[in-house]
């Protein structure tokens, strides 16, 4: 049996603790049966990924510190070439790529059965534990040289706790909504400048 046995991942709500070289944040996940959301605590962000139906799907970035919303339609996601790798966002790691790293021993973690993995992927040396169940990480080390990626599992639930920091349409109510097919009739706006900046620099988004 491989890996991913086309196992459809259980909604789950986790928080992790993410470092990045020296930067540290918690990074949180909701995971339901068609959409995806995620919050970097650092960044203040939000990103929100839908599935219409099939591989059609909405994608809404939210950016707290500027209180902004960025819609992109699932037409303006075609146009970008930007389909997700659904399996990859909802699992932080694409579970098809545990079948390039070595499986090696098995212990319980958070109540179930985790099993490592290692290896190298794309030139990162990787070292993982993997919860089966809930097909998410435990525990991932990422390292090439002058970078290292650390990403923890704190805490994992079937419901997230309500304090957790949701984009929910409450919260975001008062926060100006953009169509990301309007961008280039707003180059002039300071924000949509970053935001074009920040995504010419990170086009494997």
């Amino acid at each position: 049996m491989t890996p991913s046995q086309q196992v459809v991942p259980v909604p789950v709500a986790a928080r992790f603790d993410l470092k990045v070289n020296q930067t540290q944040t918690d990074w949180y996940l909701w995971r339901e049966a068609d959409s995806i959301e995620t919050a970097s605590a650092a960044v203040g962000q939000n990103d929100i990924w839908r599935r219409v139906r099939g591989n059609e799907y909405n994608y809404r970035r939210v950016f707290h510190n500027d209180q902004r919303v960025v819609d992109y339609t699932s037409g303006e996601i075609k146009t970008r070439h930007a389909e997700p790798d659904w399996s990859k966002l909802a699992s932080v790691i694409s579970p098809q790529l545990l079948r390039e790293l070595k499986r090696g021993a098995s212990k319980t973690l958070f109540g179930e059965k985790a099993v490592r993995y290692t290896g190298k992927l794309g030139g990162q040396t990787v070292d993982l534990w993997w919860l089966e169940k809930s097909q998410l990480p435990a525990s991932l080390q990422m390292a090439r040289t002058g970078q290292r990626m650390t990403l923890t599992l704190k805490e994992l639930h079937s419901t997230a706790p309500a304090a957790w920091p949701r984009a929910t349409e409450e919260r975001i109510a008062d926060y100006g909504l953009i169509d990301a097919a309007d961008f280039g009739d707003m180059e002039s706006d300071p924000f949509v400048a970053r935001i074009l900046r920040q995504d010419g620099h990170s086009h494997s988004h």
